[in-house]
């Protein structure tokens, strides 16, 4: 019961910056790994030991405009998972086989990004809002969007610290409105504290071009799939969402090009199927902890 509500303590604080990362789909991968940069390319496969067995995912995402206040970023994203659910998984009754639910599915996400700098109070406010289109089995399946704020309560150059609301428009989330929170401390050159973006690390770099850091991450696999049963719908989506403690190692390849091997434990926080633009959950789904390995290759500018 314990591990359950600190769980659920952790959903509820990661997700929205997790959201946030995941659809922005521009991932800066230069120190620390956060923020948005003109271009940025990269590839990602996971392997895990667990009911969600390989993933794939390539992305892309070109800034298009820039002045001192405002941004405007395109951004591309497709993925793939593979998942192995065992008839005892699905605790609804299902048969995963019969919903067509075990297999490789796919998703395709494009949609834009738009950020917003200005002053609160005396205090840096940065904005961003995000549009957000989603293809799977069957095609098109919805149009979402975010739209978030953070007042930098603290922002000097070795700390930054930020609060705000985070809002979610057309999603299966029960809890559409966030607070949020971003900390980022350096201690020294060589150590740096991050929050933010549904990942927590300690950083540790031994060279300019090696990166160490342990911490966690919050891990979402989301796709749409056509489970052809009379009592579901048509067309439904599948959201797996996971707690990843883990460790990282960056390698800087040449300019520009970065190697990341990171592996694990992943940990249920939640699993399960809701209509296309429902919250209402039509099927829970069993996962038990398991390790996972990745690697992920990033090009930026």
């Amino acid at each position: 019961m314990k591990l359950r509500t600190l769980l659920i303590a952790l959903y509820t604080f990661f997700i929205p910056l997790t959201l946030l990362a995941q659809t922005q789909a521009a991932v800066n991968v230069s120190e620390g790994g956060y923020g948005l940069v003109k271009t940025n390319l990269s590839i990602a496969y996971d392997h895990g030991f667990g009911t969600i067995q390989d993933g794939f995912s390539a992305r892309v995402s070109y800034e298009a405009f820039r002045n001192n206040k405002f941004t405007l970023t395109a951004n591309a994203r497709y993925s793939s998972s593979e998942v192995s659910f065992n008839n005892s998984d699905l605790r609804d009754g299902f048969i995963p086989d019969k919903i067509n639910l075990n297999g490789t599915h796919l998703l395709g996400q494009v949609g834009v990004t738009s950020t917003f700098k200005s002053r609160l109070f005396n205090k840096p406010l940065m904005a961003m809002a995000m549009l957000n289109s989603e293809w799977g089995d069957g095609g098109f399946a919805r149009i979402s969007g975010i739209a978030m704020g953070l007042l930098m309560l603290r922002a000097n150059r070795t700390t930054q610290f930020g609060i705000g609301p985070l809002v979610m428009i057309n999603t299966c989330s029960k809890i559409p409105a966030f607070l949020i929170f971003m900390y980022r401390h350096r201690l020294n050159d060589k150590w740096l504290i991050n929050l933010y973006g549904g990942m927590f690390g300690i950083d540790y770099n031994p060279s300019k071009n090696d990166l160490i850091s342990v911490g966690a991450d919050v891990d979402i696999k989301a796709f749409y799939f056509k489970p052809g049963y009379e009592t579901l719908p048509e067309k439904c989506r599948f959201t797996s969402t996971s707690f990843r403690p883990m460790a990282k190692y960056r390698r800087r390849l040449m300019q520009n090009l970065y190697l990341d091997l990171q592996g694990g434990l992943v940990v249920k926080m939640a699993c399960r199927v809701t209509g296309v633009h429902s919250s209402k959950e039509l099927i829970n789904c069993k996962q038990s902890p398991s390790p996972f390995l990745q690697a992920q290759v990033s090009f930026s500018l």
